[in-house]
């Protein structure tokens, strides 16, 4: 019997009537012990729900959130009471036991201990949990950014960030993972580690407008961009952006596009920096790189903000792949109700710059490719305005000639 235990313990999705059948002849009990002694009934439920800052501390998420996560997925995670489980592990219990995960990157075996549940269950409700606020969540937390989500976003990043028609920044992360068994070098990056990469379209408060989540840490950024649902669409020409606008003081007529970095293609819709070389020589263009990122970094702190709320992603993080996207895509949408709700970090000012972890989430490769004449007309005049009287800031060029 005791052979049969270890064997479960050390399969991540092993069969559930094996996983029940060893959890009922367990002689141990410790596990049978979960209503007397488990985290859920003698953390939370006796110290924890009743103090908001603890439990803020404790998840990363309020009472109010946990209460609205829960209502979209207790249906599908709520398992009746039958002969076989005389006591099934309640909706609560489980995405309780989600969210610590999230929280902390604690491993299966550490959190099955505190909330006296077994490992291989703690896999299966973690997974199960994942999948609920995915399926349930994701269209209305992050849905297919329109015109209006869009024009929203143009105007806050002229206001805060003082970039106009710009409708959003975009950047990709690797995240680094335990190499999956019989991968080959699929997820092997050029950092030299393990990694899938979360591709996202940020807006100018820091929330999250789209993301691609889920391909193998080998890929360059050009064909990771080239074959997202976003990246398709803006070559395509069918992402709507908001019509054509003209500069604040000026009379010229410019569209709308997103910020990257030097990463990315410069193309009429995706704008990224000048080159260093050129910047160094040429005060106009240093002027034009200090605007842009001044308004990209909002994709970099939404970034270094996930990593605060989720500190599973300080840790190289040890489950299979597809679970990893439910992880990631999970951790994008509950940022984005945190951010709706105007919730800070705990323990970080709101709106404070923090770090992304330095290890386990790396920008993707830089690769040279050509670009459009009317790419570079287009950035050109964006440069041309921010130099202006009309479209400068007081405090760029003390910043370039400090920094150069």
């Amino acid at each position: 019997m005791e052979a049969a235990i270890s064997a479960v313990l050390l399969e991540e999705d092993a069969d559930d009537d094996l996983l029940l059948s060893c959890f009922l002849e367990d002689d141990s009990d410790i596990f049978r012990r979960r209503e007397d002694e488990g985290c859920y009934s003698v953390l939370i439920l006796r110290h924890l729900i009743d103090n908001e800052t603890k439990f803020r501390e404790y998840f990363r998420v309020s009472t109010e959130i946990f209460d609205t996560i829960l209502g979209f997925v207790k249906e599908d995670i709520t398992r009746s009471q039958c002969n076989r489980v005389k006591r099934p592990i309640s909706a609560e219990q489980k995405l309780c036991l989600t969210l610590r995960f999230m929280a902390t990157g604690e491993s299966f075996r550490s959190l099955a201990f505190q909330f006296r549940i077994c490992p291989s269950w703690v896999s299966i409700i973690i997974k199960e949990t994942l999948q609920s606020i995915c399926s349930k969540m994701l269209n209305s937390s992050i849905p297919s950014p329109d015109q209006d989500v869009l024009k929203r976003s143009y105007i806050g990043f002229h206001r805060k960030w003082n970039y106009p028609n710009c409708c959003g920044s975009i950047d990709g992360k690797h995240i680094r993972i335990i190499k999956p068994e019989h991968s080959g070098s699929l997820f092997y990056n050029y950092k030299d580690y393990f990694s899938v990469v979360l591709l996202a379209l940020v807006d100018d408060n820091y929330k999250f407008l789209a993301i691609d989540v889920g391909s193998y840490g080998k890929e360059g950024d050009a064909g990771i961009f080239a074959k997202s649902v976003l990246g398709q669409r803006l070559s395509e020409g069918t992402f709507r952006f908001p019509e054509p606008a003209i500069l604040p003081g000026t009379d010229t007529l410019m569209p709308h596009v997103i910020l990257g970095d030097k990463a990315f293609q410069l193309t009429s819709s995706v704008m990224r920096p000048y080159p260093r070389a050129q910047s160094k020589c040429d005060e106009e263009k240093a002027i034009y790189n200090y605007r842009h990122c001044r308004a990209r970094r909002t994709c970099e702190n939404a970034f270094g903000i996930l990593c605060q709320y989720f500190r599973v992603f300080f840790t190289a993080i040890a489950i299979k792949p597809d679970t990893v996207d439910l992880l990631v895509i999970a951790s994008c949408i509950i940022h984005n109700h945190l951010r709706s709700a105007r919730i800070p970090c705990p323990g970080e000012e709101e709106d404070r710059n923090v770090c992304l972890p330095t290890e386990n989430m790396i920008p993707m490769a830089r690769q040279g490719r050509n670009s459009t004449h009317l790419a570079y007309s287009i950035r050109d005049k964006f440069k041309n305005y921010f130099c202006s009287q009309e479209g400068q800031v007081s405090w760029q060029l003390y910043h370039v000639r400090k920094t150069s």
